[in-house]
């Protein structure tokens, strides 16, 4: 049971018409009414892993293109009065002296605020252009 619903969550994601995403909905009800209870245990521990695999994702694959499109350097310095490769370390889960490196609390909760200024500061530019 586990392997066809985790079969049939990939066919969802990439199914692109309505029919095969249609195909995928119908299969899913046909297990769900096959064993109940089955289906829902194999539910819960593909949850449960996607759930997992969520927490092991460093920061940086968290924050995706936004590394890309925001400055870190400016970031590090302004916020954190550090460098670009102190904030890439951080981001990355790097092994620093022998240490994985990973934001403190307060760290991560400077970065958070950090990024809500940004995206304060560039929709107020936007709002006057």
């Amino acid at each position: 049971m586990y392997d066809k619903i985790k079969e049939l969550a990939i066919r969802k994601r990439t199914a692109k018409t309505k029919e095969e995403k249609d195909a995928v909905k119908n299969a899913m009800f046909s297990l769900q009414n096959s064993d109940p209870i089955a289906y829902g245990e194999a539910l819960e521990r593909l949850i449960k892993e996607t759930t997992n695999r969520l927490d092991e994702l460093t920061v940086s694959e968290k924050m995706g293109e936004v590394t890309k499109i925001v400055s870190m350097s400016y970031i590090a310095q302004n916020y954190f009065g550090k460098t670009r490769s102190w904030l890439a370390h951080k981001l990355n889960g790097d092994i620093v002296n022998g240490k994985e490196s990973s934001f403190t609390e307060e760290e991560l909760y400077t970065l958070k605020m950090a990024l809500n200024d940004l995206s304060k500061k560039l929709g107020s530019i936007s709002a006057v252009l």
